[in-house]
């Protein structure tokens, strides 16, 4: 009797635990989420873009040094100073990219606080 009762709190201590982690789980998930649809939105594609063409005025065409950029989301995560830490990756090669910490104007526009040019991209812009 006392071996059944202790099976049975142990079996219920595990679900309590299981269902924790499960929960803590999905608001992670949520919160990837959340993080994807912000650095995929038009207005902060807006600032990507706007920071392209101030480093490469002919950006996106067929002469330009930056011809397409991707977000990297495995890179997002939020910044404890407050904001979204975004990288984009440039022409497909990870050691071109730009970094932003994408600030939320409460307009549903963003800015960004800073911008971090990678060395190689640098480099290719003509900085020295």
């Amino acid at each position: 009797m006392r071996k059944r009762k202790l099976m049975w709190v142990f079996i219920s201590i595990l679900a309590v635990i299981g269902m924790a982690v499960g929960g803590w789980a999905m608001h992670q998930h949520q919160e990837k989420q959340k993080m994807i649809q912000i650095a995929n939105s038009k207005e902060a594609k807006k600032v990507y873009e706007r920071k392209i063409k101030k480093e490469d005025s002919k950006a996106f065409t067929s002469t330009a040094i930056i011809k397409t950029y991707k977000i990297d989301e495995n890179s997002l995560e939020y910044n404890s100073m407050g904001g979204l830490m975004v990288t984009i990756i440039i022409n497909g090669n990870n050691k071109l990219s730009i970094d932003f910490n994408l600030i939320d104007n409460g307009d549903g526009t963003y800015h960004s606080a800073y911008y971090g040019i990678s060395a190689k991209l640098g480099d290719l812009l003509g900085y020295k």
